[in-house]
């Protein structure tokens, strides 16, 4: 029996209404947020507090967009929304194993020469906006300390603030909406849409400056890579905080410690969201779902 065929064995038939009216209102309130920013002349290239701040409050819009469908659209309540925490152990699996990931991604982006590793900060701080007058940015050693810290152990933790706003409607609701069609087939689409969802801020140059098409597909790409971890760890455990948590530890490291060590990254071949992130969440996300049992009765 196939993984689609084995899957509607267990889960009711796709809420299509309920997925049409998520999508409706979470993509439909983002892209008028971004697109009204741009057409305001924002970018993203380089995030001030500014964008920082409308970024962290769009991240809430698909956890907005999932309590309205549950609550007042299908009415079908949040017993299927995985808001448990589950057992710890997943949990320190993640806070080791995503920077293991990020240091063979760093060390492949360098060894095909795609990247220089490099422990000088200068062109990591020609990076930043404008420090506020009076603060002062660390000396070398301790700023690489510090965003060691915060990369590698509080990060992760920081950042559940926002994450959970998104996995709460994209793990929470739409991927596990998915899951009567397969759950390749759910990740796929999955991992599509929630790229998309970055379009806007894609083309403003957020990630891929100077390339704000080939970046959406990038992305895409990208996303749907993420997507197979968090569906196997979502099947394995039933927690939307544990793929929060998840996405937490990989925004800790995109934005940390690995921007200050390696400089001169290709924007689409290298990095973390170029082609050898893919590659490598990708084919870590793959072995990992397929040692994944099927989808448990009742996470639908």
């Amino acid at each position: 029996m196939d993984d689609a065929a084995m899957q509607s064995t267990t889960h009711p038939s796709i809420n299509w209404r309920g997925i049409a009216w998520f999508l409706t209102l979470c993509l439909g309130l983002t892209w008028s947020i971004e697109i009204i920013a741009l057409e305001r002349g924002i970018r993203f290239a380089t995030l001030t507090p500014g964008t920082v701040t409308m970024l962290a409050l769009v991240m809430w819009i698909p956890a907005a967009s999932a309590f309205i469908v549950r609550r007042w659209i299908t009415r079908e309540g949040f017993a299927s929304a995985s808001l448990r925490i589950g057992p710890w152990k997943p949990y320190l699996y993640v806070l080791l194993g995503v920077p293991c990931l990020f240091l063979v991604i760093h060390a492949v982006t360098c060894a095909f020469g795609l990247g220089v590793f490099s422990t000088d900060p200068s062109v990591f701080l020609k990076s930043l906006p404008p420090m506020p007058p009076g603060k002062k940015i660390p000396s070398g050693p301790m700023l690489i300390a510090y965003m060691g810290f915060i990369s590698l152990i509080a990060g992760p933790f920081i950042n559940l603030i926002g994450t959970f706003g998104e996995e709460f409607g994209w793990t929470g609701y739409l991927l596990p909406s998915l899951l009567p069609l397969g759950r390749w087939r759910a990740v796929g689409i999955y991992g599509v849409i929630w790229g998309l969802w970055h379009a806007p801020i894609i083309i403003g140059g957020f990630h891929y400056a100077g390339y704000p098409i080939i970046g959406v597909l990038f992305f895409c790409a990208f996303t749907t890579a993420i997507g197979l971890i968090q569906c196997s760890l979502l099947l394995r455990y039933r927690s939307v905080l544990l793929t929060s948590f998840l996405h937490g530890a990989i925004n800790a490291e995109a934005n940390g410690i690995w921007l200050l060590l390696f400089t001169g990254v290709s924007t689409l071949w290298g990095g973390t969201v170029g082609l050898v992130g893919i590659l490598i969440f990708g084919g870590f996300g793959i072995w990992l779902l397929a040692r994944t049992a099927e989808n448990p009765v009742g996470l639908r």
